[in-house]
């Protein structure tokens, strides 16, 4: 999990940073790629933090640790929250590993911490959720840690990264959350295309635990479908997008409907009315909240006779 210096830019010329010192919290801890001491020392100087002895060595320590190499990865030796807190901002992150300012949270099982609820005017996601399973936990532990106004980014994988974390995510997935949760979509945008992908390189990694997988890598080389498949040059793009939270409301998951063989009945749809930003054509059948008050009050008022 990486942030470049040019994204982090890309954040402050949108706005997303706030006029004030925002806080900030990190959906796993993330290294600083790809920083050169003076682009270090321009974002300082955002905040007011004029150069000096002092910045210039700081700016340097930074700048090495975060060389990024396209092949072999980064070096690791430098995080966005060093940066961000030398800027007077407030970071705070998220993982399953210790890391630069972490707490350590499953975001396959546990809720946000208490003391993180509402309290983040950014959240950062950029390389986390795609190695999740429990997608509907992780994306509600950052609706939950955003305060009213604030926003959250996301950078996900969308095309290739074929030997990377668990999924890859749609724009429509994106645009789902956005829609059901009410979110303002600030900005929304593809970024590569980076790096090829060997599509059998898994295979190979896990051919040892499952041996069945010999048979898959013998057809590559064997069949028509499988030498074509092992000669496509497929790239790696990502999706970047940047919401606003502008209710204080509970998270919504999304229902995707576009290939359902039928109506999809209330009973399911019903679940899903705090999230009436049904788009037109999406077929949602949501339950209105007045028409439930009603029913309720209804059923007390029978109650009530009965006693």
């Amino acid at each position: 999990m990486g942030i470049s210096l040019e994204l982090v830019e890309k954040m402050y010329g949108l706005g997303l940073f706030g006029q004030q010192k925002a806080a900030v919290l990190d959906i796993g801890s993330s290294n600083l790629y790809s920083a050169s001491i003076e682009g270090i020392v321009q974002f300082l100087s955002h905040y007011g933090v004029s150069e000096s002895d002092d910045v210039r060595a700081f700016a340097d320590r930074l700048a090495k640790g975060s060389a990024y190499d396209p092949v072999s990865g980064g070096l690791n030796g430098a995080f966005v929250g060093e940066l961000f807190e030398k800027a007077g901002l407030t970071y705070a992150a998220i993982d399953i590993a210790d890391g630069y300012r972490t707490t350590i949270v499953d975001l396959n099982h546990a809720p946000a911490p208490v003391s993180f609820r509402g309290q983040f005017d950014l959240v950062l996601n950029f390389g986390t959720t795609e190695h999740l399973l429990n997608q509907y936990n992780a994306f509600k532990v950052i609706h939950d840690s955003t305060r009213v106004g604030g926003y959250i980014v996301h950078s996900l994988p969308a095309i290739g990264y074929t030997n990377h974390g668990y999924l890859t995510d749609t724009p429509r997935c994106c645009f789902d959350i956005a829609g059901y949760n009410e979110y303002e979509v600030k900005m929304f945008s593809f970024e590569g295309p980076a790096a090829v992908n060997d599509l059998y390189a898994p295979v190979r990694d896990y051919q040892t635990y499952f041996p069945s997988l010999a048979q898959t890598l013998a057809e590559r080389e064997s069949t028509e479908s499988g030498r074509r498949i092992d000669a496509l040059q497929i790239p790696d793009v990502s999706i970047f997008i940047v919401y606003r939270k502008v209710k204080d409301r509970p998270f919504m998951g999304a229902l995707e409907q576009s290939t359902s063989v039928g109506a999809v009945p209330s009973t399911v749809t019903g679940q899903y009315r705090e999230g009436a930003a049904a788009q037109e054509g999406a077929n949602t059948l949501p339950v209105a909240a007045s028409s439930l008050a009603s029913r309720l009050r209804g059923r007390l008022r029978t109650l009530a006779r009965r006693i």
